[in-house]
């Protein structure tokens, strides 16, 4: 099949690298709305310039994937499904949860294609994480903490850094609360969220968000994200990137806690671990049993895996099957992050049902 690529940005590379690596793709054509960055970056990236009309049209192009600006998301991926493609689409699956809402309505009308980038569940260390907690392993997962430092890496005067309102929760922070919802296998019930004042003057957007989510049964899930406290990335061709990062204040680690164990994925240490409890005379002991680490040179598979997850979606394309998450799978993620911001906003707990759909 053919398929094309619009928005050919820094992730439209990706998703350009990907088609053309998948055995399942014949030709890849690109779209950028001005004719001469789009013919400049097709060129880069050797392949074929076409406009969105001769895309929408062509019939040979079975799959489009979206990595264009936010506000083009859900226009492009209604216009896609309309005319037969099937979609796979960067978050944020819509700018409000009326568009996301919109979006779904569209996918059940056409019985079309469509999943939402979210690759937390395509990286080896989060499927680990989660297969131990389907083996029972940890027992009842009842209490979920993340933590999330970086540097502010958006820079100024770029359409990200402009951005306001839930840009961030959205667009990144929707991956780490997608895996909640997840390995918890339900949704949560209601969110509390605050952000402290902004530190970087010219972001649009907070840069900081400190959430406490509670799902059924009164289990808890936490998300603490900071956006500039890590010492600024300036890449060294003699130094391990995460090595470099995983003392210089970058964190992105996960604390599964369940009835009969625990389990941590650390992104900088390149590691996953699990713990299991058991009683014993004088206290209830804790013992890390299993501990895997992976290398470098998995990196992007380990624990950011949107090739995988490309090369995956244009084989269930392919061969004529459903997506592996459903358009209101994803709208449910993307629900809290509209109920985070109204948090915010509103200083006081929200609840999802707040939402009818």
């Amino acid at each position: 099949m053919n398929v094309a690529v619009l928005g050919l940005g820094t992730m439209g590379g990706e998703h350009v690298k990907a088609a053309k690596e998948s055995p399942h793709v014949e030709r890849v054509y690109g779209y950028e709305p001005d004719p001469e960055r789009r013919r400049a970056r097709c060129a880069e990236l050797e392949i074929a310039p076409a406009s969105l009309e001769t895309i929408m049209e062509d019939p040979a192009v079975k799959l489009i994937y979206i990595a264009s600006p936010n506000d083009e998301h859900v226009p492009q991926a209604i216009m896609g499904l309309r005319k037969g493609k099937a979609v796979m689409c960067e978050k944020p699956m819509g700018t409000t949860l009326s568009e996301a809402a919109e979006l779904v309505e569209v996918v059940e009308e056409t019985k079309g294609f469509l999943q939402i980038g979210f690759e937390l569940r395509y990286c080896t260390m989060y499927l680990k994480a989660k297969e131990w907690i389907d083996q029972g392993l940890i027992g009842d997962v009842v209490n979920i903490q993340c933590r999330y430092y970086c540097c502010e890496f958006h820079k100024k005067d770029t359409w990200r850094s402009r951005n306001t309102g839930s840009f961030l929760i959205g667009e990144k922070l929707s991956h780490y609360l997608d895996a909640q919802r997840w390995w918890f296998g339900a949704s949560p019930e209601s969110i509390y969220s605050v952000a402290a004042p902004k530190v970087v003057p010219y972001f649009g957007h907070r840069d900081n968000h400190q959430m406490i989510l509670k799902f059924p049964g009164g289990r808890v899930g936490t998300l603490n994200f900071i956006m500039y406290l890590a010492e600024t990335m300036h890449h060294d061709p003699l130094i391990d990137m995460l090595e470099k990062q995983s003392d210089d204040g970058h964190d992105l680690q996960y604390h599964i806690c369940g009835s009969r164990g625990a389990i941590e994925t650390d992104v900088f240490k390149r590691r996953i671990r699990r713990w299991q409890f058991s009683d014993a005379p004088t206290c209830q002991e804790s013992k890390i049993v299993e501990t895997l680490t992976f290398p470098p040179s998995d990196d992007l598979q380990t624990f950011h895996n949107s090739h995988g997850q490309d090369l995956r979606v244009a084989e269930l394309v392919a061969t004529g099957r459903e997506p592996e998450m459903s358009a209101r799978d994803a709208y449910e993620t993307m629900k809290i992050c509209f109920a985070a911001e109204r948090s915010e906003d509103e200083e006081r707990i929200v609840r999802l049902d707040e939402y009818s759909y």
